[in-house]
C-alpha cells in the first residue's frame, strides 16, 4: 500500500489501508487525523504505517525535542529514528530561529504505543524531510487503529509552541495530567549523593533537623534503606523490606522524620528483582531480561502476579510507614529492547508491554490516592511524556551530578513540556570546599524548578549555610511566580542564557551568561539575579526604581535609585541579585 494524502506519503505493507478522517487548519496550526487498518493475517514482526513528508528547511536554524539533552542541532535525514513509548520521551520535534521563534513543531496523538520518527535535512534537496513509524503488531488482536498529527507553523517563541502541544495532549487526546499536591512544589533534600547507600535512621533524622532549619519541607531517602550491601547494583532489590541494621523500625523512623516538619518520600527500583532477593526464584520466570552490568531482572508487567506484587508492596509500605510519597525509579527499563522482548504466552493476562505499563501505572495510582489523596509519585528523565503525566506529579531532571548545565537546561526543557506538573532538579551536590558564590550559581540554575539538594550538610561552612537558607526562602516566598507565573526562556540554542516569569506586579529575570542584556517586564517589583560569574549585570530598564543590591548570601552591599530610559550596566555579586522597586 502507498497513498499520496494532502501532502503526507502513507505506505504500509498488502492489505493495509490509510484513511484521512479529518483535517482542520486555523491560524498557522493544523491537525489532521488518520484512520489506519491493516489485514491480521498479514502481517510479520516488521510490519508498520510509514508517514514521509517534506518542507523547504527555510528560517530553520535548531532542533528541540523532548531527549535532545544538551543537542540543538539540526541533523540528517538518514540519521538512526529517535523512539517514544510510554516509558520514554514524547513525539515531538521543534524547529526555530535564532530568535527563539518558532518555524515548524509538529508532534503526534500517539505517545502509548512504540512510535519511531525522524526530522531532519536532505543534503540533496536542503528540505526537512519527516517520517515516523507505527509498528501494528502491538495493536495485538486489533486490526485498527487512528492517529493524528499536530503541525504549528506560527511565528511564536519555540517555549510556547511546545507549550501548545502538551495542552493538545492534555485537553484533546485524553493524557489528562494528576493532581499535583503543593507539597510536590517544595524543596527536597535527597540522601542519595550525600549518603549513597551508606544511610541509617540516625543519620537521616539529624541531616534532616539541618535540612527543615535551612527551608526544606520534604526528604526523599533513596537507594540503601532497603539493604546491607553498599556495592551499588541492585542485586538486593525486589522484597523491599528495610534493613535492620540501618532502620530497625521503619515506621517510628518515619514519624521522627514528621515530627522535624518534613514529609517522606521514599525510593523504590520499580522493575528490578535481583538475584539476591528472597522472591527471586518465585518470579525469574516472569521477566524481560537480566542486566548484567545491574545485577539484577527487569519484571515483565504482562503478568499480572508481577503487577498485583509491586501494588501490594507500595500499599503496604504506605499503610504500615505512612509514608508521603514514593520515587519509583527505573520505569523506562520497561521497553522495546534491541533483541525484543518475551513473546506472548497464556500466562500473560496483556498481551502488549505498553499496554501492561499503563494498566500498572494507572492502577498504582488509582490505589495509592484512595489511601492517600495528597500523594505524591517523583518519576525522572526520560519518563516525561504526556502519559506519565496522568500517574505522576513530581518530574526530575535526570541524573547530572555538579553538571550546572544539564540541570538548567533540563529544567527550563520540563518546564515547556509538563504544564503544571512540579519540575524538579536533579539533586544540588557540590564539593564541601567549594565558594559560597559558586555554589549559589547552581541553586540559581534551577529557580525556575522545585529544587533537589544532596549535600552534606552538616560538612556545610556557616557562609554555605547561609546561602543556602537565603536562597531557599527566596525561592519559597516566590514560589508561585517562579513555579505557576508564566515563564519566557531564551536561546534554547545555547542551553538558555536567560529567562523571565512574570504576575500582575513582579517580575523575576534570571541572567545565566556573562553581559548578556536581559529585558525585564517593567512591573512594579522586578528581581535580576545574576546567574553568571560575571560581576555585573546588564538590563533594558525604564523608568525610576529604588534599588536594593544582595550577595549570595542575601547581605544587602549597595542601596540607590536608578533612573534609566534603556540599557542599564549594574554592579551585582555573583550569585546574587538586584530588586527594583518602582519609585
Amino acid at each position: 500500500m502507498k497513498k499520496e494524502i494532502l501532502f503526507f506519503t502513507v505506505t504500509g505493507c498488502d492489505g493495509f489501508d490509510c484513511v484521512l478522517k479529518s483535517s482542520s487548519e486555523s491560524g498557522g496550526v493544523g491537525t489532521y487525523e488518520f484512520d489506519l487498518s491493516w489485514d491480521l493475517s498479514n502481517i510479520t514482526q516488521d510490519s508498520c504505517f510509514k508517514f514521509k513528508w517534506s518542507i523547504p528547511m527555510t528560517g530553520f536554524m535548531y532542533c528541540w525535542t523532548p531527549d535532545c539533552k544538551l543537542e540543538r542541532n539540526v541533523t540528517m535525514s538518514w540519521e538512526k529514528h529517535r523512539q517514544s513509548m510510554i516509558s520514554s520521551s514524547a513525539p515531538l520535534y521543534s524547529f526555530y530561529d535564532g530568535n527563539s521563534i518558532n518555524r515548524y513543531t509538529w508532534a503526534l496523538s500517539e505517545c502509548a504505543k512504540l512510535a519511531r520518527y525522524q526530522s531532519g535535512v536532505c543534503e540533496e534537496t536542503g528540505e526537512l524531510e519527516c517520517t515516523f513509524e507505527l509498528p501494528v503488531k502491538q495493536y495485538t488482536n486489533l486490526n485498527s487503529a487512528s492517529i493524528s498529527i499536530r503541525i504549528d507553523r506560527r511565528g511564536i517563541p519555540m517555549c510556547e509552541a511546545v507549550k501548545s502541544v502538551s495542552e493538545w495532549w492534555s485537553d484533546d487526546c485524553g493524557m489528562t495530567p494528576s493532581y499535583v499536591p503543593k507539597e510536590a512544589k517544595e524543596s527536597v533534600y535527597s540522601f542519595w549523593y550525600s549518603y549513597h547507600q551508606n544511610l541509617s535512621a540516625k543519620t537521616i533524622e539529624e541531616e534532616c533537623k539541618i535540612a527543615k532549619s535551612l527551608g526544606f519541607n520534604v526528604c526523599i531517602v533513596d537507594d540503601g534503606w532497603q539493604t546491607d550491601d553498599s556495592n551499588k547494583g541492585y542485586a538486593y532489590c525486589g522484597d523491599w523490606e528495610a534493613a535492620v541494621s540501618k532502620i530497625p523500625d521503619m515506621a517510628a523512623h518515619v514519624r521522627a522524620v514528621h515530627s522535624i516538619g518534613l514529609k517522606y518520600i521514599l525510593w523504590y527500583s520499580v522493575p528490578f528483582m535481583g538475584p539476591k532477593a528472597k522472591r527471586y526464584n518465585e518470579f525469574k520466570d516472569m521477566t524481560l531480561c537480566f542486566q548484567q552490568g545491574n545485577n539484577t531482572a527487569v519484571l515483565d508487567p504482562r503478568y499480572k502476579k508481577v503487577r498485583d506484587y509491586l501494588i501490594s508492596i507500595y500499599k503496604t509500605a504506605l499503610i504500615e510507614w505512612d509514608l508521603d510519597g514514593f520515587k519509583l525509579d527505573f520505569i523506562d527499563e520497561w521497553r522495546e529492547l534491541d533483541d525484543g522482548i518475551p513473546p506472548y504466552n497464556p500466562n500473560m493476562d496483556i498481551p502488549v508491554l505498553y499496554d501492561a505499563v499503563d494498566t500498572f501505572m494507572t492502577d498504582v495510582m488509582r490505589e495509592l490516592k484512595s489511601i492517600k489523596p495528597d500523594i505524591m509519585l517523583e518519576f525522572r528523565q526520560k519518563y516525561i511524556g504526556p502519559n506519565m503525566r496522568k500517574y505522576g506529579n513530581m518530574f526530575r531532571v535526570g541524573d547530572c551530578p555538579d553538571d550546572i548545565l544539564s540541570n538548567r537546561a533540563g529544567v527550563l526543557d520540563l518546564r515547556m513540556l509538563m504544564g503544571n506538573s512540579a519540575v524538579h532538579s536533579d539533586m544540588l551536590m557540590w564539593h564541601k570546599n567549594e565558594k559560597p558564590e559558586m555554589a549559589a550559581l547552581q541553586i540559581i540554575s534551577v529557580i525556575f524548578g522545585v529544587m533537589q539538594y544532596s549535600q552534606r550538610l552538616e560538612e556545610m561552612s556557616e557562609e554555605m549555610l547561609k546561602m543556602i537558607k537565603f536562597w531557599t526562602a527566596f525561592m519559597r516566598e516566590h514560589k508561585e511566580l517562579l513555579l505557576d507565573a508564566p515563564l519566557m526562556s531564551y536561546e534554547p540554542q545555547l542551553l538558555y542564557t536567560w529567562a523571565k516569569a512574570t504576575s500582575e506586579n513582579e517580575c523575576i529575570t534570571v541572567v545565566y551568561t556573562p553581559d548578556k542584556c536581559v529585558k525585564p517586564d517593567m512591573t512594579d517589583i522586578i528581581y535580576i539575579v545574576n546567574g553568571s560569574e560575571s560581576k555585573r549585570i546588564i538590563a533594558e530598564i525604564c523608568g525610576e526604581y529604588s534599588a536594593k543590591i544582595l550577595n549570595c548570601l542575601g547581605e544587602i552591599v549597595n542601596e540607590k535609585t536608578i533612573l534609566t530610559n534603556g540599557i542599564t550596566e549594574m554592579a551585582v555579586p555573583t550569585g546574587g541579585m538586584i530588586t527594583l522597586n518602582r519609585r
